[in-house]
């Protein structure tokens, strides 16, 4: 280790969440681990909200250290690699632009990667109290919660997935294994993939449930949480190209997926057929519309659950169709063995 070397590196994409970032850095900023050892590079990816003028201004009020980067927009699998090449940490830590940490954060992820060497450590993400406080944010969060409820609430055990929302690993493996695939243009699957690659590496991944962060969403409405489900499967579908049947989301893009007459059982059939219609600019309003209604009369209910999977199942349809569009000269639905591996929360999965 170089005299300029530290322990950590903190890596944060951003692009125009000016407001979440200057929270994200002040949690940083309180954390209690020596300011000398770690630091932090925002890399904006191209930001029009002024972001760059704002951290600018949050460097010069503050101690933190953290240092600026700037891109023309590449997306967030690029602003993290280009972080991590200019990264001084022997270890680093990735985080969203809109993830709020507390004090101990830095110290619990150097902590866990010390008691498991040659691991790569990922920790628990618990959505804000004020997603609580409508009818669609308990669905939204009972969801979320149903996976860690599945898990050990106090020892560190092998992960599912991957998710750069709060992930720690040595800086020599990012580098043996080249960084995000910079294809993911979209923020998803880019995390995903990168697990894929470290499993085939034969690199443990492993969650530890005492490193808490929480996210600061902007997909608190059903409107704008569906059309984050748009994009995310529109990237489930560069994933599923790349990997076939040994990506994670190839069961998702299959359900999704035009009819397939000689394989597709008649339940999928149906399945598919009545995403199709459903599916079309009228109906799609017409069932939001349906779970506006439903949530003032009968709020918290089976029905109120019912129609939310159904607009979320429907966002995701329209994704998988536009990533095929998108990718199909590049994607082979014939697919290939699994590897078994198995997703993680079903946050901006449900109602598949």
């Amino acid at each position: 280790m170089t005299k300029d070397c530290v322990d950590a590196t903190v890596v944060i994409p951003t692009f125009n969440r000016k407001s979440a970032l200057l929270q994200t850095l002040d949690c940083l900023n309180r954390c209690d681990y020596p300011g000398t050892l770690w630091e932090v590079l925002v890399v904006d990816d191209g930001s029009t909200d002024g972001t760059v003028a704002a951290v600018e201004d949050w460097i010069r009020g503050s101690r933190a250290p953290v240092r600026l980067i700037s891109q023309e927009n590449k997306g967030p699998a690029s602003a993290r690699n280009r972080g991590a090449a200019q990264a001084r940490g022997a270890n680093l830590i990735f985080i969203d632009n809109d993830i709020l940490v507390g004090p101990g954060f830095i110290a619990g992820h150097l902590k866990s990667l010390s008691l498991h060497q040659g691991s790569w450590i990922i920790g628990r993400v618990v959505n804000m109290d004020q997603l609580r406080i409508t009818p669609f944010g308990r669905y939204r969060d009972s969801i979320w919660e149903s996976y860690y409820q599945s898990l050990s609430a106090s020892a560190v055990q092998e992960a599912s997935g991957l998710t750069a929302a709060n992930l720690s690993l040595p800086a020599g493996d990012f580098q043996r294994l080249g960084g995000f695939d910079e294809s993911f243009t979209i923020a998803s699957c880019e995390d995903w993939e990168l697990g894929v690659r470290a499993r085939q590496a034969g690199i443990e991944i492993l969650y530890d449930p005492s490193i808490v962060a929480r996210h600061n969403d902007w997909a608190i409405s059903m409107d704008r949480f569906c059309e984050r489900q748009t994009l995310y499967s529109i990237s489930d579908v560069l994933l599923f190209q790349k990997y076939a049947d040994d990506s994670p989301r190839a069961p998702l893009v299959r359900r999704n997926s035009p009819i397939r007459w000689k394989s597709d059982s008649v339940r999928l059939i149906a399945a598919k057929s009545l995403k199709r219609l459903l599916a079309l600019r009228p109906f799609r309003r017409a069932i939001r519309l349906s779970c506006r209604l439903i949530e003032r009369l009968a709020p918290d209910t089976a029905l109120n659950r019912r129609a939310y999977d159904l607009a979320v199942a429907l966002a995701i349809f329209h994704g998988v169709r536009q990533g095929l569009s998108r990718y199909s000269t590049r994607t082979d639905l014939a697919g290939k063995k699994r590897t078994g591996l198995v997703e993680l929360p079903a946050d901006q999965r449900a109602g598949q």
